[in-house]
């Protein structure tokens, strides 16, 4: 029996322990790298939730002599809009998780002293564009066909300034005023509040609450072109609407989403983009430009606060197979991915690692007792 093991056993082996140790290490350390193949390939190939992507905020102005949708600022070169006209602005927020969110929509109501936006209005009471048109970067991920829409009224605004007050000007004016969202519902809003002294620059702001159902939405509003007719000629003063603005353009924000304090936007406008002043309102009515127009849809009739409108009011959007250029919105690829990958092949390297040490170690220790 003796020389039966020794004839089997290496001479620094007699017993066989050693052998079988090394057999029992052989086998996990196959164990370890199968299982590194499987993780690895599940970390690459893993499908990838775009609802986890960074959330995404991007805000557009058209542009009515180029017929697109604008990320930039808006001139005498794309566009043409008179006093009383209304500016529209889409807004197309990514990434969401369905349930309660707020942001501020904040506007220059004075620049250098002159009426600049004097109230926000409904974004096809002057011009109707289509939502998922081309242009800019805030596209909405719900486009071509977007979900039906709901609308919220904005608060009227007692806000005086040099003796009329901008309820005033939201009467003589005739414009309907109401906050659209695709994606969800307008809970409330709240304001405006202003800030800053009308002689020289200044803000007003509304506080925007809404419901979300998913990933996405798309909320529409327009901004109304100061009138010289009412600003400030209505008071018997010199005349004061946009037109009169010198110098630096004024702006339309949008602001702190979710409290968050980031994914601002900023679009602004010209002095050079004002031309001439309604002397009456006309809502969603054409205007001949040297450039051919998009076909104008018309104005959307006025809802109660919450209402649902049908899916294809007051625009219906047009195919659009790619997003522009400029987007910011979210990337489809979940951030913390790449990191994921590096963190579970240094512990897979660690652990591979200490399994090839001890099987050395055991090697050594064997060959010491002989």
């Amino acid at each position: 029996m003796r020389l039966f093991i020794r004839g089997r056993d290496p001479y620094w082996d007699l017993d066989g322990r050693t052998v079988r140790r090394d057999r029992r290490l052989r086998k996990l350390l196959m164990v370890l790298v199968a299982w590194s193949i499987v993780g690895l390939l599940l970390v690459v190939f893993r499908p990838v939730n775009v609802q986890a992507a960074a959330t995404g905020v991007n805000l557009d102005q058209w542009a009515t002599l180029d017929v697109a949708w604008q990320n930039g600022d808006l001139n005498g070169n794309n566009s043409s809009y008179p006093e009383g006209g209304v500016v529209p602005f889409r807004l197309a927020v990514e990434g969401l998780t369905a349930g309660s969110h707020s942001l501020h929509i904040n506007y220059d109501f004075t620049a250098g002293g002159h009426k600049a936006y004097d109230f926000l209005a409904t974004w096809s009471a002057w011009r109707a564009p289509n939502l998922c048109g081309t242009g800019g970067g805030g596209r909405s991920s719900m486009c071509p066909s977007l979900p039906g829409s709901s609308s919220h009224a904005f608060p009227a605004d007692p806000y005086v300034a040099n003796g009329l007050s901008v309820t005033g000007a939201e009467v003589w004016s005739g414009v309907s005023r109401r906050l659209t969202i695709w994606g969800g519902t307008i809970t409330s809003i709240s304001g405006s509040v202003h800030s800053g002294s009308v002689n020289a620059n200044s803000t007003a702001d509304y506080l925007v609450r809404f419901t979300s159902t998913g990933g996405a939405v798309l909320l529409a509003w327009g901004g109304h072109l100061a009138q010289s007719g009412y600003w400030d000629s209505a008071a018997g003063a010199a005349r004061d609407g946009a037109s009169t603005v010198s110098g630096a353009p004024w702006h339309m924000r949008t602001l702190n989403l979710d409290n968050a304090g980031a994914r601002n936007q900023d679009r602004s406008i010209q002095r050079s983009a004002i031309q001439g002043e309604l002397s009456v309102f006309v809502p969603a009515t054409p205007q001949p430009t040297p450039r051919p127009t998009a076909p104008q849809a018309p104005a959307p009739t006025p809802a109660p606060p919450g209402s649902t409108n049908p899916p294809n009011a007051p625009a219906t959007p047009g195919p659009f197979f790619s997003p522009p250029p400029t987007s910011t919105l979210a990337s489809d690829v979940a951030d913390g991915e790449a990191t994921d990958l590096r963190l579970f092949l240094l512990l897979s390297a660690i652990v591979f690692a200490g399994a090839w040490r001890g099987l050395v170690a055991r090697h050594g220790q064997g060959a010491h007792r002989s």
